[in-house]
């Protein structure tokens, strides 16, 4: 089943407290081309009563709320068509939503006019999902860049290797550029080649306190994720190993 438009009614569980609760309405519709019209609104309850020092060391503010309204390209629309495709939406019966439960009531309507609602039976499929989009949203609006990652391996025998990573939300691409004996070589990956490396690079702690501010020159391996931050992972062997095979 392809789908004409979706609704979605998300909310934290009961027990997550402020500020990190929310919950947010999404409005999804196929325009032209299978581009889709997105129409997005969060909101952070309760905190009204958190201490202005506390919201900021947690790294938010007191309004934080959030709303956006535009487009997304058809790759967006292949990927919601997909989860839907396989999704079985289950009854949504309130009284048995427990307290750590988050809550989920998704409206489907097909192309032919039928539409179904109820809560989704892997919910962890819409849940990773929805975070991508709404990380779309914040590309799209330009309060926050495409992901970005340069791995730099300063003791290949073979010489120096610089990989970049640049990730686009909005597009749902992955350039992979790398830099190895003067020679730079350019491709596209698959996106979900992009959800596995970063399934792996944050499988690790990085330590601000251990890392470089300059773009490092002594031998190691290195890894900055897009901020002034250089961190050497020559012990993450994984990493090196995935970096290179990318």
């Amino acid at each position: 089943m392809s789908f004409k438009s979706l609704q979605i009614r998300y909310q934290t569980a009961r027990s997550l407290p402020a500020p990190y609760s929310y919950f947010y309405t999404l409005t999804i519709n196929t325009v032209a081309a299978n581009a889709i019209q997105v129409d997005l609104a969060i909101t952070y309850p309760g905190r009204d009563d958190i201490d202005d020092d506390e919201l900021i060391a947690e790294g938010y503010t007191r309004d934080d709320d959030y709303a956006w309204s535009g487009r997304l390209p058809k790759a967006w629309w292949e990927s919601l068509a997909a989860l839907v495709r396989k999704t079985r939406l289950q009854p949504v019966v309130e009284d048995e939503i427990e307290e750590d439960d988050d809550f989920w009531a998704i409206t489907i309507e097909a192309e032919n006019g039928n539409k179904t609602t109820g809560q989704p039976a892997k919910a962890e499929d819409w849940q990773y999902l929805m975070q991508e989009l709404i990380q779309a949203t914040y590309e799209a609006m330009g309060s926050e860049r495409p992901f970005e990652l340069i791995y730099l391996d300063l003791n290949n025998q073979q010489g120096e290797l610089e990989l970049h990573l640049t990730a686009s939300f909005v597009e749902r691409t992955v350039k992979i550029t790398t830099l190895e004996s003067r020679r730079e070589q350019s491709k596209l990956i698959s996106w979900s080649s992009l959800q596995h490396v970063m399934s792996q690079v944050y499988n690790y702690d990085y330590d601000p306190d251990d890392a470089m501010l300059k773009r490092p020159k002594r031998d190691g391996q290195w890894l900055n994720m897009g901020t002034e931050e250089w961190y050497e992972i020559s012990d993450y062997r994984a990493l090196g190993k995935l970096f290179r095979g990318l």
